[in-house]
């Protein structure tokens, strides 16, 4: 199925009851049937355009979440024996794990194994060894902050290399195949002039300059793996937003009219001011009327009460500041939208910024977020760095993390929910973000899924800089 962008706002448009009922009985077979019968009829094209998105949606749940509960329980049995299903259920209540009922059955995805042990590995392995002491991470980055502040900001030089292999039963050799690596986008961190294509596997061209790409467009190879190799520099400037006192200035004075609207506007599907956004954004507007604490107070909320878990596919997702809001859980790029969302709601400007956390030992997909107020300009804010510093009750790295970054971050996307260059045949995978590449075949029929596919990413060089 072919989603563009243009596409996504139809996922504000409601489904018919029929629908509903079959979804949330985890009955996706018969959901996608009943789908099909209203297909045959004489639609709205926003109502068609709904039920085919959801048709996908149906398809994707029916494959992504393979793992009953005692195929679940046992897998975490198999690194730590002492866990039960009353562990499980402890998690869900926690509000640490994701899943979706599947008629009375829960089921996991595969990566919900690998996600509790990375997010509860030390509950898990005191189950086991009562004596267990848990890391300490209550000092965790103070010396990168230390320095920050001491010298103003800090740089590094990054090389990096992407690669993207396909699993045998997608390969199709001969064939046209494209593909979409992430990479580095110019922006204020991140100079244009530093930022080089070192090497590729087969003929790259870059391309877009908000979600930024290495694109291929080469005959598929039986066993080939696809790779871009790149440096850039990643400079970090820190701004010292404490004892601050409220100016009276607008928010968004100093942005251009254009500007203005465009980062306080609502942008369907996901930043939206529905009730439950706006019902949230006044009670934490409270009398509270400067700008730069009405952030503060929104980075508060989500530190306080939203905890950090994986989530499913944001592709799979109606609402990502909704289900945030309503879960109380969420991972790095949910928390960002949902502080984008209620800073907007508030008169705030507000934005997206995604690529890699990129440290010297080691690369993770990672999505954090900006916000302007005047006199200060555009600042930055990463609200599940803020969330995990929280928990381990490391306040000044909480403090630290409204306003500022760090200087390990690849920058490749520059907003949300922008068109790839070139646009994409067949539905993206992440179709708000590109931070794990997306491929297809150019017949317009065949597509790659993240199952259909292993992307890889290391630092091969990460070399500090003289700030």
């Amino acid at each position: 199925m072919y989603l563009p962008v243009e596409k996504l706002p139809f996922l504000a448009i409601s489904l018919p009851e029929e629908v509903k009922m079959y979804h949330y009985a985890g009955d996706f077979e018969g959901e996608i049937k009943v789908i099909d019968r209203w297909l045959t009829k004489d639609l709205p094209l926003s109502q068609r355009k709904r039920l085919e998105i959801q048709r996908l949606f149906a398809e994707q749940l029916l494959t992504d979440y393979e793992l009953d509960e005692t195929a679940f329980v046992k897998m975490l049995k198999a690194h730590e024996p002492a866990v039960t299903p009353d562990i499980v259920d402890m998690l869900i209540k926690k509000g640490n794990l994701d899943f979706i009922m599947k008629g009375s059955v829960r089921h996991f995805q595969h990566q919900a194994v690998t996600n509790t042990i990375n997010r509860h590995g030390d509950l898990l392995a005191s189950l086991g060894n009562p004596q267990h002491q848990p890391a300490d991470h209550s000092q965790s980055g103070l010396e990168t902050i230390c320095e920050m502040q001491e010298m103003g900001g800090m740089s590094y030089r990054y090389e990096v290399e992407e690669w993207i292999k396909l699993c045998p039963h997608a390969e199709r050799p001969g064939e046209t195949l494209r593909l979409w690596f992430p990479f580095p986008v110019a922006c204020d961190t991140q100079p244009e002039s530093e930022i080089k294509l070192i090497s590729s596997s087969h003929p790259v061209a870059i391309t877009g300059s908000v979600h930024r790409t290495a694109f291929m467009e080469v005959p598929c190879e039986a066993g080939a793996t696809y790779s871009v190799t790149f440096s850039f520099v990643q400079r970090a400037t820190y701004k010292d937003l404490s004892g601050s006192k409220p100016t009276g200035l607008p928010a968004g004075l100093g942005l251009s009219p254009e500007d203005l609207e465009a980062y306080t506007s609502e942008q369907y599907p996901h930043i939206r001011f529905t009730p439950t956004v706006m019902a949230l954004a006044n009670e934490i507007r409270g009398e509270e009327r400067d700008p730069l604490r009405l952030a503060k107070r929104v980075y508060d909320w989500i530190c306080d009460n939203v905890r950090y878990s994986y989530v499913r596919d944001y592709l799979l997702i109606e609402n990502i500041p909704e289900f945030v809001m309503v879960n109380r859980y969420g991972d790095c790029g949910t928390m960002a939208l949902t502080f984008i969302t209620l800073c907007r709601a508030l008169g705030i400007p507000a934005k997206w910024q995604s690529g890699s956390s990129c440290r010297p030992d080691g690369i993770g997909s990672h999505d954090w977020c900006m916000f302007y107020v005047a006199p200060y300009g555009w600042l930055y804010c990463d609200p599940s760095y803020g969330e995990g510093a929280a928990r381990s009750g490391n306040m000044v790295r909480r403090e630290y993390y409204f306003g500022n970054l760090d200087p390990y971050r690849l920058v490749a996307s520059n907003e949300f929910q922008q068109p790839l260059t070139p646009d994409k045949k067949l539905c993206r995978m992440d179709p708000y973000d590109n931070q794990s590449g997306e491929a297809e075949y150019a017949d317009g029929i065949h597509n790659i899924f993240f199952s259909d596919r292993t992307h890889g990413r290391r630092v091969i060089k990460a070399e500090k800089l003289t700030y």
